[in-house]
């Protein structure tokens, strides 16, 4: 049996559950305050809904980070002028960095933000979540973390996000290298945080047991590092017919570039903080045939999505794009639902706006959406990303990943080859 809350049951749990939920948690930083409640900012549509995107726009994530910025605030522009609602955001660079996260956290909080769509990296929402999103009950909803970690984070409900699990990732990377690659032994190279470590473990884990496979090494990549030759030679050391990279595109130009000539005797698979057609300008060695995994964009909004983020930024969408609109989406959603700027009463909505029953909400009725939401209507949010449905750990639970291929003849330098389920 499902429980849908009404506007006033939220508004409730939001003044006498959620304090009590994380009393022994505010106050972790001793120069911000928890902003209390407007009571005149409460319900209906004449209010302002308050949000916060902490996106990667600068280091090793930085030529994804700001695609995923600009659909972050996609749904921003979208709406802005076609509801009576007026939208406040602000945008804080995280910088691929857990220290310029959690500052950037700190900032959005000062300022009174109670939502924010992000961080992007993993170990970056590890860290501002735990050090200051939820000691200060602000909702985060993520739309490229991917760690295992996540799922287990004793959060009090405020954690969610719409990229997949990296669990199920990791499934299909063993299957593609046991089945389509034909291999039975691999090493694996990885970023050396939570991001890294996790999958790599998960693959390990996956390709022996389902497949009986050999992991011979697994190295971490320091992101610091001028030079990957001595992780190069300790992966290959024992001849594995394969290797799995796990990384982001400053870390897959510098390894590859070390790789060189080596890429031509063993099979490469990568994951998804690889994807980057734009990596074939960066190595100076052929990347073509190098394949990888990644979660794969497939709501009912994909194509009014993909359309609008063309007209509006001049360029394809890339990855997790559609995720960070379906964040902003449904966190606003959730707000107007709310009634309130209220980390806590959001939090309480997030599985109201998309669980159901309710208004069927997508990416183009999206303006509609919040203006019943604000009036208290139930609405039902499908994504660009996944028809999107929220587990109780803030998980999504659809789950279908592309498997792709480095093509520089195609378009953006990637060949879709195949779309697989777990």
């Amino acid at each position: 049996m499902s429980f849908r809350p009404n506007r006033r049951e939220l508004l409730t749990a939001a003044g006498v559950g959620g304090c009590s939920a994380l009393a022994g948690c505010l106050g972790t930083l001793s120069d911000l305050d928890v902003r209390d409640v407007d009571d005149g900012d409460v319900g209906g549509t004449d209010r302002t809904l308050k949000l916060g995107v902490m996106q990667p726009i600068t280091g090793n994530l930085g030529s994804v980070g700001a695609p995923i910025r600009d659909a972050a605030i996609l749904p921003v522009e979208q709406v802005q002028g076609e509801i009576d609602l007026e939208i406040d955001y602000e945008v804080a660079d995280t910088a691929t960095s857990p220290a310029a996260g959690v500052k950037g956290a700190a900032a959005l909080v000062k300022a009174g933000y109670p939502m924010v769509n992000g961080p992007s990296a993993s170990d970056v929402t590890l860290q501002a979540t735990q050090q200051v999103l939820i000691p200060h009950r602000v909702v985060s909803c993520s739309p490229a973390s991917t760690s295992p970690t996540i799922t287990a984070l004793n959060d009090a409900g405020l954690v969610f996000r719409t990229a997949l699990s990296d669990s199920l990732q990791a499934v299909i990377l063993a299957e593609q290298a046991a089945t389509d690659l034909g291999h039975d032994t691999a090493a694996t190279m990885y970023v050396n945080n939570d991001y890294g470590w996790q999958l790599s473990q998960a693959f390990s884990q996956s390709f022996r047991t389902a497949h009986a496979g050999t992991v011979s090494a697994q190295v971490p990549l320091d992101e610091e590092s001028d030079s990957y030759a001595a992780e190069i030679d300790e992966a290959l050391a024992d001849d594995p017919g394969l290797v799995v990279v796990i990384g982001y595109p400053d870390t897959g130009t510098q390894l590859f570039s070390d790789m060189g000539t080596k890429m031509d005797e063993v099979d490469i698979l990568v994951t998804d903080g690889l994807r980057d057609g734009g990596l074939h300008e960066e190595v100076e060695y052929p990347i073509d045939g190098i394949r990888g995994t990644a979660p794969l964009v497939g709501g009912p909004g994909e194509q009014f999505f993909s359309e609008h983020y063309r007209k509006t930024y001049g360029n394809d969408p890339g990855i997790f794009t559609a995720h960070a609109y379906d964040s902003t989406a449904v966190l606003l959603l959730a707000n107007a639902y709310a009634g309130q700027n209220d980390g806590t009463a959001i939090r309480n909505a997030m599985q109201a706006v998309t669980n159901g029953p309710g208004e069927v909400v997508e990416p183009k009725t999206l303006a509609d959406g919040i203006e019943r939401a604000a009036q208290g209507e139930n609405v039902e949010y499908r994504g660009a990303s996944s028809p999107l449905s929220f587990d109780e750990n803030g998980d999504v639970t659809d789950a279908t990943f592309e498997y792709w291929e480095f093509d520089q003849n195609a378009d953006g330098g990637i060949t879709e080859i195949d779309r697989v389920s777990t």
